[in-house]
């Protein structure tokens, strides 16, 4: 199995199941006072429970923390962040779960970006596994400098994933509809990718329930371009809350569940569907990340499963996607 974790240079030691006598699970040794696994308790008063502890999920309740990177591809969704201790704990949970890319939907530089910049870096999250959408509260110059490009809009590739992944950024910050030349060049740039897994990514939702921010108004522009272009996902936020819909066998995704605003502060879920599009899971008032697991290991079809985690380390939703186009 080979191993392309961002944080190959950290080891998580894991600390002894109640009742284990031996001091030992599943081949990890134990150390003292930090969690009890499998108490359900915040043991080490750090806001987790049971991090860096196994994850036994024989039902597929939560991602595996062990897997073949041959046959997965593990990224992680999660924006309107801010430099804050929440931060570090969802990429702490990115890390226990080996996520190999995170996606920032938008708006990191609300207090102090460069803060954010170096929290993620010292996660293992940097320039090569990192994509960044401009959102309205970041700056065009800090955007293109992360991604290394002229432009905030366009497609993202890692080197660690080939021609298996691509990301297409949109800013919506910016003249974007169907006239627009960032259109053109993100349908061309769409139509000729041969990425075997295509997401779209943008700050301001083109699908979003009533809530403080209206939808951007070009769905039908840019609806058909990611379905004639084989896009698996629409990843958004703008709006602090989680949302998923499927909208025609479609993905689009409101993941504004960064810690810039917390519980009651988040922003509220005012009607349970996007033109008629039910939300099928739509909560406000819990900060997490979503992770992607990306099924690579057979060229002739695509899958993909999802899972919500809270601040908890508690899935609040799951999801998949097979017989993608």
């Amino acid at each position: 199995m080979t191993s392309t974790f961002p944080n190959k240079g950290r080891v998580n030691y894991y600390v002894t199941a109640a009742g284990d006598s031996n001091g030992m699970r599943n081949g990890q040794p134990m150390i003292p006072v930090l969690e009890i696994c499998g108490d359900g308790k915040d043991n080490n008063g750090n806001g987790l429970v049971d991090e860096n502890c196994p994850i036994d999920s024989p039902s597929g309740d939560k991602p595996s923390v062990n897997f073949d990177t041959s046959k997965i591809i593990r990224i992680a969704v999660v924006g309107d962040v801010d430099s804050n201790s929440g931060l570090t704990t969802q990429l702490d949970i990115a890390n226990q779960y080996n996520v190999q890319a995170l996606i920032l939907t938008g708006d990191f530089e609300y207090t102090n970006g460069n803060k954010v910049l170096s929290d993620l870096e010292s996660h293992g999250f940097t320039k090569e596994n990192v994509d960044i959408v401009v959102g309205n509260h970041d700056t065009e110059q800090d955007v293109k400098a992360w991604l290394n490009e002229e432009r905030t809009f366009g497609q993202v590739n890692f080197a660690f994933s080939g021609d298996r992944l691509a990301f297409f950024n949109i800013d919506a910050n910016t003249k974007f509809d169907c006239s627009s030349p960032q259109f053109e060049i993100l349908k061309s740039q769409i139509e000729s990718s041969n990425a075997k897994y295509k997401f779209a990514v943008v700050h301001q939702p083109f699908v979003t329930v009533k809530s403080d921010h209206p939808p951007n108004g070009e769905f039908n522009c840019y609806d058909p371009v990611f379905r004639a272009g084989g896009i698996d996902g629409v990843l958004q936020s703008h709006n602090h809350n989680y949302q998923r819909f499927d909208i025609d066998g479609l993905l689009y995704g409101v993941f504004g569940t960064g810690t810039h605003d917390t519980g009651s502060s988040m922003y509220p879920i005012g009607s349970d569907n996007w033109n008629g599009n039910s939300c099928i899971k739509c909560m406000t008032g819990q900060n997490g990340i979503t992770i992607i697991d990306l099924q690579i290991d057979d060229e002739n079809s695509k899958h993909f499963n999802g899972w919500f985690i809270n601040m908890n380390n508690k899935v609040l939703d799951s999801f998949q996607k097979s017989n993608l186009p």
